[in-house]
């Protein structure tokens, strides 16, 4: 199948255009040069050989034409009458023949060589003496070809040549310009269509695809000009999805906090201005320590969800024991979890396993979880904590059998200022809990979601185990 790919690359390529293209230019180059190679031949010889016809040695009066060239060459003419009878002869006879039948005279004339007869003849009629010549030579003297004679047409000569090579040079720039033509009409089209796409990209327009058939190197350039485009507009997506997000963030945060800030700012001018009895002071003092420790809360979440979400923040990655770091958040939740009604079910293994973390980011998800099922568990009795392993890899499970989440909220449960009640109750959480675990399980390397699990809801963080018993340097 890569071979096939390869093959039709190969036909599609630039390379194979060119490879062709010499190869018809080259052609071109030879037709043009046999071309003018024949007209200066023409031209040189006038249009005729210079040699003397065979059948042309007689003129009208009987008069042998080239007598002397006849005898060096070995051969002489004889003269027949309408009987094929020897009645004159021009030059020294080589043989006594005296007549000639119709074969002898066909075979004489034959031009191919044959062991019966060593001479070769050619005839010419002559109607004004009724008779006819015979000019015989020796075969083996005699070669048959078409000669061009060059010699004696010296200005002729230099001439051709002049008109041949002006020839050949306007065919090979024709040739040339043609050749340059088709190159550029293929090149030049996928060039401009990448140029158009290139100009709407600056210009601003979103959208931007090529779609043009061309050779494999140019349809590799728009297929990744297009990749590029499609990063482009993900990118530009994503950034508007984040600075909606931001922009729900801040609404959310400006929305949380003015409530408390609202009770803050009532409660102090109430007891500034001594409208509050001595025996409720107490109680509004506390409010306000209450209220304000929520500010403080959101503020100090929001600036852990904006630093968690910076490309640039990286957590200190350290070695962790989950199990021993796992008893100890539980250990903190205990009485939390148990002053909310609710008993805490813990099954984690004594034999310590360790992850790549940090500490305290870990100590966080953990925390929040506990204290997420412990909140929200309005409905059930229990909240429960297992910690296993399975093929290299840690699975922490935090449930509770409250109410199950609604199917809509799962969808969004990990987005920020979402909380369990779905209402947004002051004397619920921050709603930044489980969207700040996220980001730091994302941070390392590691997953957090939410299933239902045998009729609970279920929180499961899952990450790569690094050791067993003992510590991994």
């Amino acid at each position: 199948m890569k071979r096939i790919k390869r093959n039709f690359r190969l036909k599609k390529s630039i390379f194979s255009k060119l490879v062709v293209s010499y190869i018809v230019f080259s052609v071109m180059v030879l037709v043009s040069f046999v071309v003018c190679l024949i007209v200066s031949m023409i031209y040189i010889s006038g249009g005729s050989d210079q040699t003397m016809p065979p059948n042309s040695f007689v003129d009208e009066d009987g008069n042998i034409l080239n007598m002397e060239q006849i005898e060096k060459m070995g051969g002489w003419v004889e003269e027949l009458d309408q009987n094929f009878q020897v009645i004159n002869v021009y030059g020294e006879r080589q043989r006594e023949q005296q007549s000639y039948t119709q074969e002898e005279l066909s075979s004489l004339m034959n031009v191919s060589a044959t062991e019966e007869n060593s001479y070769i003849g050619v005839m010419q009629y002559l109607e004004k003496r009724k008779t006819y010549f015979l000019c015989i030579y020796e075969r083996k003297l005699v070669q048959i070809g078409v000669t061009v004679m060059l010699g004696n047409q010296t200005q002729g000569g230099h001439t051709a040549t002049r008109l041949s090579s002006i020839v050949f040079i306007l065919l090979f720039i024709s040739n040339c310009i043609i050749l340059s033509h088709y190159l550029s009409k293929k090149i030049k089209k996928p060039l401009n269509q990448l140029v158009k796409g290139m100009e709407k990209v600056k210009a601003g327009e979103e959208g931007v695809y090529l779609d043009f058939v061309a050779e494999w190197e140019f349809v590799e350039i728009r297929d990744t000009f297009n990749l590029m485009m499609k990063q482009l507009e993900e990118s530009r997506q994503e950034k508007e999805e984040m600075e909606q997000k931001k922009s729900q963030l801040l609404l959310e945060l400006s929305h949380d906090i003015k409530t408390p800030l609202s009770t803050i700012k009532g409660y102090a001018n109430a007891l500034e201005s001594d409208l509050v009895p001595e025996a409720k002071k107490m109680s509004y003092y506390q409010t306000i320590d209450k209220k304000a420790d929520r500010v403080c809360s959101l503020a100090e979440n929001m600036f852990l969800m904006l630093k968690m979400e910076n490309p640039d923040f990286h957590l200190q990655l350290k070695q962790v024991d989950i199990c021993e770091l796992t008893r100890q958040i539980c250990a903190e939740f205990y009485e939390d979890i148990l002053n909310a009604g609710l008993s805490l079910d813990i099954d984690i293994p004594e034999t310590p396993y360790y992850i790549q973390a940090d500490e305290e980011a870990m100590a966080r998800v953990i925390g929040n979880l506990l204290s997420n099922a412990g909140k929200y568990n309005q409905t059930g009795e229990q909240v429960g904590v297992k910690l296993s392993v399975l093929e290299k890899q840690v699975e922490l499970r935090v449930w509770d059998d409250g109410e199950i989440i609604s199917e809509d909220l799962q969808n969004i449960i990990f987005d920020p200022f979402v909380r369990g009640d779905k209402a947004r109750k002051t004397n619920g959480g921050t709603g930044l809990g489980l969207s700040i675990s996220k980001v730091i399980m994302e941070k390392q390397r590691g997953t957090l979601t939410y299933e239902v699990y045998q009729g609970k809801n279920c929180f499961v963080v899952r990450m790569g185990i690094y050791g067993r018993k003992e510590r991994i340097l």
